[in-house]
């Protein structure tokens, strides 16, 4: 024990000299006068736990007398400073009492260093050499001001922090918690002065007020205080048990194996100890954590739950004012802040007004400045940051070296009404909102976890506003339609005639646009093709990658813009089919083959399992249903994150039947209507895949229809997998009669 409070004051004061030089530094840059005294404070604890190091291994009287005067300077002055960092910390002027620390501390010192008055006669103690009693009216003064100052300083710590929110109320939570741990185990120094005989084993946790502030003073966005606590308390506890568990399996083993061979082996012991533990110390530590979170720390909110649910909603209904209300009602729920306001940009008038508040806001607030927030998010725009969650406090903080007078009107705005958060509704590259969040009721800062969370939702919130408002716009169209078709009946046919007209050239210019695009992208990627091979000359090691990714890019495109074309086919009537005798087994092994190493890649089991007899030859439009088996077998791949993949091929009397049997997330029932229409995909699915757009199962029940075929999904719900089945006939005489019609 004595050379674990030895050697741990020796790393209490080379941790804190370390800090104050990097407070020193860091105050230097930014010229915060509390950086200064943290600096000071954590120089005099340095000071104070290297002499009391070299204190403890003196073993000369004289020289430890010496050695313990000097400790008790650092000791004296401990209590000055921190009052001081924390009058300055608060914004509260100096006064009478932060006079009187300073006085009454150097007063102490003189006493300590000059006279006989404040140290009694050294005498051993516990398990030091040289530990002398309180020397009198002197130190027992020094004692209650030390006490005194202390608490007085956390109360005002206390205070501020109640009536403070945000980063700042984040800070004192952090500087609180330092106090409390570091000055409560620095105070089990004067117990032995009072012939207390506890020993002031927690030194070492002084430290943690060097941390503690540290970390609330430079760092801008700060970690929950809970979650310290928590780890704090789990890592504790697990101390505590497995020291119990350690001590009680050496002494039961010790005790076996001197019944078993009559002798002991501290070594053996040792080894199997040490084993048994190391086996329980993992299951352990996840049973305390899951305990801590279960009881200690619940939740406010499921992130996952979350983002399902507002994926369900905005995707449910076209509604403006319920996706709008819901927004508002949801986000000042679930953060349960003061108030949240969203405002939607009217590109008619150029103005953004506003749709919808939770809570109370500011009544100023009832519209703002487009000029004002054009120009910021053309100066965040031009540090590429325009797309990121604004945080008032942390944009003062960046200011406060920037300068920049755009960002000062900014803050100032927000400061008004009393914003915390601005969060951008982009809509590809177009803004299209903006949603102003207050602080939080209970004055939390807001967390790394809730901006992620924002940052998903408002992606997903602002294509459900513009597919809302785009709906808006084609029903108001309709009403008036319809307003005008009652009031003039006699236009009624030209009226008609003209919407036809209009939803023939809506599909024409989806066939001429889709082919206008497919050609310059055909050109692209045949482009970047030669380039990856060397064609225009070696490429440099930096563009090899970005090249790829826009190889793949145009890839993705130009199926998309095939898609396109295939439903205005579709629906028009122009697809054409060019029905032949396949060999279907044949074209499955091909798109297996084809998709083996990406299954490989994700360590799925991947199998194809053919049938046990020959299949004749089907007459099938080959090109369509290898799409249609692409599809089925690469959405398989893609959305089953582990387990297995299993295609089957089979004959069933007249029929045949192919199917793709994954261990995926599986489909609930509800979505089973919406499986095959048009852009229509599963819930949440979008968090594991962006780049689907809802046609390919659609487009493939139609394919399925021209060949007289089946096609359906079966799962047993949610996390259970999934099997896409589609059925052909084999000897099929629709198809048969089609293809002599046409070869006639």
């Amino acid at each position: 024990m004595f050379e674990f409070i030895h050697y741990s004051s020796l790393l209490v004061s080379c941790v804190s000299i370390f800090f104050a030089f990097y407070i020193m530094y860091f105050s230097s840059k930014n010229g915060k006068v509390y950086g200064y005294l943290l600096s000071f404070l954590f120089f005099i604890t340095s000071w104070w736990m290297f002499f009391y190091f070299l204190w403890m291994g003196e073993k000369n009287l004289s020289t430890s007398q010496v050695l313990l005067r000097f400790t008790m300077i650092g000791a004296i002055f401990t209590y000055p400073p921190l009052l001081h960092f924390v009058f300055k910390f608060i914004n509260k002027r100096s006064n009478i009492i932060l006079y009187i620390a300073y006085i009454s501390s150097a007063i102490f010192a003189y006493f300590d260093l000059f006279t006989n008055y404040f140290l009694g006669v050294p005498k051993s103690k516990m398990i030091y050499f040289s530990w002398p009693d309180a020397g009198g009216v002197i130190f027992y003064l020094y004692t209650l001001t030390w006490i005194a100052v202390v608490v007085y300083s956390f109360l005002l710590l206390y205070n501020f922090e109640k009536k403070s929110t945000g980063l700042v109320r984040s800070q004192a939570k952090f500087i609180i918690l330092g106090l409390l741990i570091s000055y409560i185990s620095g105070g089990f120094n004067f117990l032995p002065w009072y012939n207390i005989d506890i020993l002031p084993i927690f030194n070492i946790l002084i430290s943690v007020y060097v941390f503690a502030f540290t970390y609330a003073i430079i760092k801008y966005r700060f970690m929950d205080i809970r979650l310290i606590i928590k780890r704090s308390a789990v890592f504790a506890t697990l101390v505590i048990i497995i020291t119990v568990i350690y001590a009680l399996l050496a002494y039961i083993i010790s005790n076996y194996f001197q019944n078993l061979i009559g002798t002991q082996s501290v070594l053996l012991n040792g080894v199997i100890t040490a084993v048994l533990v190391a086996l329980g110390f993992e299951p352990l530590k996840t049973w305390l954590s899951r305990a801590t979170d279960r009881y200690l720390f619940k939740a406010e909110y499921n992130p996952q739950e979350v983002v399902a649910e507002f994926s369900e909603k905005l995707t449910s209904t076209l509604d403006l004012s319920v996706i709008t209300e819901f927004l508002a009602d949801r986000l000042g729920g679930i953060f349960k802040a003061k108030f949240v306001s969203l405002f939607l940009l009217d590109e008619e008038k150029k103005q953004y007004y506003k749709m919808v508040d939770y809570g109370k806001v500011a009544a100023e607030m009832a519209a703002i400045d487009k000029k004002l927030f054009d120009k910021i998010f053309k100066y965040l725009h031009s540090i590429n940051k325009e797309r990121e969650i604004i945080v008032n406090e942390e944009l003062k903080k960046s200011n406060e070296t920037l300068q920049n007078s755009t960002l000062k009107l900014l803050t100032d705005t927000l400061d008004k009404y009393e914003v915390n958060l601005i969060v951008p509704l982009y809509h590809g590259d177009k803004l299209i909102g903006i949603l102003f969040l207050g602080d939080k009721k209970s004055g939390d800062v807001y967390s790394a976890q809730d901006l992620r969370i924002l940052d998903i939702v408002s992606g997903q919130s602002a294509v459900a506003i513009q597919n809302a408002q785009l709906f808006e716009e084609q029903k108001h169209f309709t009403e008036h339609l319809k307003k005008e078709v009652d009031r003039a009946t006699k236009e009624l046919k030209v009226a008609n005639i003209q919407l036809k007209k209009l939803d023939q050239a809506k599909s024409e210019f989806i066939s001429i646009a889709s082919h206008q695009l497919r050609t310059p992208l055909t050109a692209i990627k045949g482009y970047i093709s030669m380039m990856q091979q060397g064609d225009f000359g070696r490429l440099s090691g930096k563009l090899i990658q970005p090249l790829d990714r826009v190889y793949k890019s145009t890839e993705r495109i130009i199926h998309l813009v095939e898609d396109l074309l295939n439903i205005s086919r579709i629906e028009s009537g122009r697809m054409q089919y060019e029905f032949a005798p396949v060999n279907i087994e044949e074209m499955i092994s091909d798109v297996y083959d084809e998709l083996k190493q990406q299954a490989a890649n994700k360590g799925l089991k991947f199998e194809f399992i053919k049938p046990t007899k020959k299949i004749p030859e089907l007459l099938l439009d080959k090109g369509k249903i290898r799409e249609v088996i692409m599809n089925l077998t690469d959405n398989a791949v893609k959305y089953t994150p582990s387990g297995s993949v299993i295609l089957r091929l089979e004959p069933d009397d007249n029929s045949v039947r192919f199917s793709v049997k994954d261990t995926g997330r599986g489909i609930a029932p509800d979505e089973m209507p919406q499986l095959f229409q048009k852009f229509s995909r599963a819930r949440g699915v979008q968090l594991e895949n962006v780049e689907g757009t809802g046609l390919g199962l659609y487009i493939a029940k139609q394919v399925m229809l021209e060949h007289d075929g089946k096609i359906w999904a079966e799962s047993e719900g949610k996390g259970k997998g999934s099997t896409f089945i589609i059925e052909f006939k084999i000897k099929n005489t629709k198809l048969s009669a089609k293809q002599s019609y046409k070869n006639s």
